[in-house]
């Protein structure tokens, strides 16, 4: 019998401890003031401690304020917290995301800016086409 692709991923404990940190990240936002969503990050729940990224030192040491409170805001909500741990970590110092890899200019496009780039007089928009062409004449 076939199974589904979704559950066979699953079944993969790296799949289930990412899903696990989506849920509590929903849970902690939804506990959070809203002027923090966005700037902290879940990253680990374990014996009862759950860790959580800050963004800044502002935001870490306003919700040190309300460690206590945010525990007790999950513990309502079913979750066994007993201690909320806060670090910083700006995200200049997270992992990079690895560059995408940009597709080709089409053709055709490369010959209608090749056309505008001829046509229009020297300046600022000239240039910027020119730059571009010459970007994707390597690809």
């Amino acid at each position: 019998m076939a199974q589904r692709l979704s559950d066979l991923l699953a079944n993969l404990p790296a799949v289930r401890q990412a899903l696990a940190l989506s849920s509590l990240q929903r849970q902690f936002d939804a506990a959070l003031p809203a002027r923090f969503r966005g700037g902290v990050q879940v990253v680990a729940f374990e014996d009862g401690e759950l860790r959580v990224l800050c963004s800044n030192g502002a935001i870490a040491s306003r919700l040190r304020l309300e460690a206590q409170n945010l525990a007790e805001a999950l513990q309502k909500r079913g979750l066994p917290v007993r201690r909320v741990s806060l670090k910083v970590q700006p995200a200049s110092l997270r992992k990079p995301l690895p560059p995408r890899a940009k597709p080709p200019l089409p053709v055709s496009a490369r010959q209608a800016f090749e056309s505008a780039s001829e046509h229009l007089q020297e300046g600022e928009v000239k240039t910027a086409l020119q730059n571009l062409l010459k970007h994707h004449k390597d690809a």
